[in-house]
């Protein structure tokens, strides 16, 4: 074999048939210029892969971004408007501002008329001849409210839905005498019955309804309501009236009925506990505030309970509370000092404590509507969520003891003996006994019947209800045997009536001083029924002894 050239090489290969094929030399510079140019589309499909995924990145961080922004101004937006699904009369009012709801029922009540028909005369009725006024602020705070209470997905979900089916106005409201007056009829509406506390608040008064005579206007009201509902959408239907006599829709026995069942709430107030502590109490005159009489028909707002024709209304208790009751709690506990009878009752407030009570944000707002439903349980109280830190009461308890067998007034206080001074009793009881004699004309009265005396307690002793630094003191009285007994004193000072016929604990009526030893030596007894004791101790026991103070009188 010749050998290759150095510029020119080519090899044969043997035993590869009658032609032998000849190869050219390969360059390894045409490898490198082609690995070069797989390289170069390697990483250009690369980079476009990258770019694919960073571009949908971008995409899905826009969606979110976007659907942030929308779910962060819906929740701004429904902050100040009517929530997703709530109705109003069973129209949507989804998205619609306070301002807007307030505007759109003023503006349908303005327009709002009811033609009706007399004997051949007709007229246009409107809510102001009607007498009936429209709370378009209450009714929208009841459709901004709506849902408020359910679950972030239950409050914004359009599907979830709530209608607010308040009444327009209180049909109680509408008066016959203007309709009458335009057709020409002499009109006075029926009146219902109604419950007022009484002076002493202890007890509600019934007064009796009135029937109605003229025109009725009840279905006036009707067509009223159907328009005011619809928000103008339906067209009133025309009233034909008559000249008629119409009675209240509540009855007065529904009212005496509804009385017992309110006298008995003020018996048995509901309390108001942070614990176990009780704080304060829905008494007669949150009772009072928040009672209405109502015929079974009538619809209920949000938060009424009824009982019989008696409604108690869980916002009045609500607002009562928060004008009555928690302005008067204080974070810093004051520790009280008061003066009581033997009952219980406060004679005399020398600090007026309360405890310190702190309630906690929102722990208050539904006790209104709390109370309510006790009340028409028969519960006793309801809970606020807080603390409180209970004061220590000071108590001093004073008490009168009369003892006729012994001729002796004792001042008691926390159940020690301040003073023992001596008296003269009725003429009528025996001196040794204290027993009222069998003529009985002149006696000291030794219990409390609950048939002659109103101010009796449960224990049958007697209390303080009348005081006079100084009275002129006159009567005549006929004696079992018929003789007659008459005094006239002047100037009898420092008395204490304990009886309401007229018996007291007084300094003894004499014209000069009359002191406690000379009494004690005297060994009778001389006064009309009265307790007279001596000038030395008359003006100090009758400071001590403050209105309401107990009396025991004993033989």
């Amino acid at each position: 074999m010749d050998s290759p050239e150095s510029d020119n090489r080519k090899f044969a290969f043997p035993n590869m048939g009658d032609d032998p094929k000849v190869i050219s030399q390969v360059s390894l510079d045409s490898f490198a210029e082609t690995a070069d140019s797989i390289d170069d589309g390697a990483a250009l499909s690369v980079n476009v892969s990258k770019k694919r995924h960073l571009l949908w990145l971008w995409i899905v961080l826009a969606v979110m971004l976007l659907f942030g922004a929308v779910a962060g101004g819906g929740y701004w937006f429904f902050q100040s408007h009517a929530l997703p699904g709530v109705t109003l009369w069973g129209r949507s009012m989804t998205g619609q501002s306070r301002d807007h709801i307030v505007q759109e029922i003023s503006d349908t009540a303005e327009s709002l008329t009811v033609p009706v028909s007399y004997e051949g005369t007709s007229k246009k009725v409107t809510l102001k001849d009607l007498g009936v006024a429209i709370d378009a602020e209450s009714i929208a705070e009841n459709v901004m409210n709506a849902k408020r209470d359910d679950s972030f997905f239950q409050k914004y979900a359009f599907w979830a839905r709530e209608d607010v089916d308040v009444e327009p106005f209180d049909d109680s409201q509408a008066s016959a005498q203007t309709v009458g007056g335009m057709l020409g009829v002499q009109s006075a509406s029926a009146t219902n019955p109604s419950l007022q506390l009484n002076a002493d608040g202890t007890a509600f008064d019934v007064t009796p309804g009135q029937q109605g005579t003229g025109i009725d206007v009840t279905e006036i009201v009707k067509e009223a309501k159907n328009v005011l509902e619809s928000f103008g959408k339906q067209t009133a239907q025309t009233v034909t009236l008559e000249n008629t006599v119409t009675d209240p829709v509540i009855t007065d026995d529904q009212a005496n009925e509804a009385k017992a069942s309110a006298d008995a709430w003020i018996a048995k107030p509901v309390s108001i506990k942070i614990g176990d502590h009780k704080v304060a109490e829905f008494g007669a005159q949150a009772i009072a505030s928040a009672i209405t009489l109502g015929p079974d028909s009538e619809k209920l707002g949000d938060n009424q309970i009824r009982n019989g024709s008696l409604i108690i209304d869980g916002d009045k208790l609500q607002q009562y509370y928060n004008d009555s009751i928690k302005s008067n709690f204080h974070a810093d506990r004051v520790d009280g000092d008061v003066i009581v009878n033997s009952v219980g009752d406060v004679l005399q407030t020398n600090v007026d404590g309360h405890d310190g009570i702190t309630v906690s944000d929102g722990g208050d707002t539904n006790v209104g509507r709390d109370a309510a439903e006790a009340f028409a349980k028969g519960s006793d109280s309801v809970s606020i969520q807080g603390t409180c830190d209970a004061q220590n009461e000071k108590k001093t308890t004073r008490t009168v003891v009369v003892s006729l067998s012994s001729h002796t007034v004792t001042a008691i206080e926390n159940g020690q003996t301040v003073r023992v001074m001596h008296m003269s009793a009725g003429q009528g009881n025996d001196y040794q006994t204290g027993q009222c004699q069998p003529s009985g004309d002149l006696c000291t009265p030794t219990y409390c019947d609950p048939n002659s005396y109103d101010n009796c307690t449960p224990d049958g002793d007697f209390k303080v209800w009348l005081k006079y630094q100084s009275q002129d003191m006159s009567g005549t009285l006929t004696l079992s045997d018929g003789n007659t007994e008459k005094w006239d004193v002047k100037d009898v000072g420092f008395v204490n009536y304990f009886s309401k016929t007229g018996c007291a604990i007084h300094r003894i009526a004499t014209q000069s001083a009359f002191n406690d030893s000379s009494i004690q030596a005297m060994g009778k007894n001389t006064s009309h029924g009265c307790v007279g004791v001596g000038w030395d101790q008359a003006e100090w026991f009758y400071n001590w002894c403050l209105m309401g103070t107990t009396v025991h009188v004993q033989a």
